[in-house]
């Protein structure tokens, strides 16, 4: 099987890259390192251009109608024209989701992509655009007139995004990727996601650790860690009697009132919640600290019967 080069050339005004339709959406997908991901040559693909870089370190960007397999040259690419209206977008060259394929190093923004003309609205007033990297004061009038012609707003779009908008595009067009099949077909390829909890994990087990939006959670299955303890006392040891003890525990050495716990147990399960993952960390390791020592804990056991 061939691949894509894997070229260090970082993305220039007005080189034409390569857009994969076939890597997954998961959670941060857009922060994830593909620099060393190998890219099929078969594969079909969408292509995009780099028109300038703006608002930030911003890239503003067009794609193109031709989708499919990497041409040899970059005409079929360009004399396509533009499948959707220039868009800001962020990410995809940075971890290297998005390749390089061809340079031009005569590719003049105003004449080749109309520069001139590209035009977004701010949303909010006073009424306003950006239209070829100027800002533009307009009336109201002018403003809604760009509503109903459809001009976009100065939106930044991920890159992640955009493939699945592309795959949209597509599938009203008739043209079918089967996308979910490939994509579970080739799970075990994809790099994988950075884990900032990793050390946190590896401190606290058996105790596993879990995110996920904005929520954490701490969480032991019964009747692994310390069962005899909870035997010795006439407990069962189930989740029930994690938290009693979880509960103690903090009435006795936590001093940071403030922080917000939930706890969702059930027989064979421990769980316990925070929004708060610093006082959940800070709770978990304590807690984990504290079950190693059998002696301090039979004593707490001892106190919640």
């Amino acid at each position: 099987m061939e691949y894509l080069e894997n070229t260090k050339k970082e993305i220039d005004i007005g080189d034409i890259f390569v857009i994969p339709l076939f890597l997954p959406w998961r959670n941060l997908e857009d922060l994830i390192d593909y620099r060393k991901y190998r890219f099929r040559k078969d594969d079909i693909y969408a292509y995009g251009r780099l028109i300038d870089i703006d608002m930030g370190n911003c890239k503003l960007i067009e794609v193109f109608q031709y989708v499919g397999k990497i041409p040899e040259t970059p005409e079929i690419i360009i004399n396509s024209g533009r499948m959707f209206a220039p868009i800001f977008m962020v990410h995809a060259f940075k971890t290297r989701r998005w390749r390089f394929l061809f340079s031009n190093p005569h590719y003049d923004k105003w004449v080749d992509s109309d520069y001139e003309n590209i035009t977004f609205r701010y949303p909010v007033p006073p009424p306003r655009i950006w239209k070829g990297g100027q800002d533009v004061k307009i009336t109201q009038q002018q403003f809604n007139e760009l509503v109903e012609a459809g001009i976009g707003d100065t939106v930044i779009y991920s890159g992640v995004g955009i493939e699945d908008d592309i795959r949209s595009l597509l599938a009203k067009q008739g043209m079918e990727l089967n996308y979910e099949k490939i994509v579970e077909e080739r799970q075990s390829e994809y790099p994988q996601p950075r884990d900032n909890d990793k050390k946190l994990k590896q401190t606290i087990a058996p105790f596993r650790w879990m995110s996920e939006s904005g929520s954490y959670s701490l969480i032991l299955d019964a009747g692994i860690l310390n069962q005899e303890c909870f035997e010795k006392n006439n407990l069962l040891g189930n989740g029930y009697d994690w938290e009693k003890i979880a509960l103690a525990f903090m009435e006795q050495y936590i001093t940071d009132t403030k922080a917000k716990f939930t706890f969702d147990c059930e027989a064979d399960t421990f769980s316990m919640q925070s929004s708060s993952k610093k006082a959940l960390k800070e709770f978990a390791l304590a807690f984990h600290k504290f079950t190693t020592d059998t002696k301090t804990f039979n004593e707490l056991l001892r106190e919640i019967k």
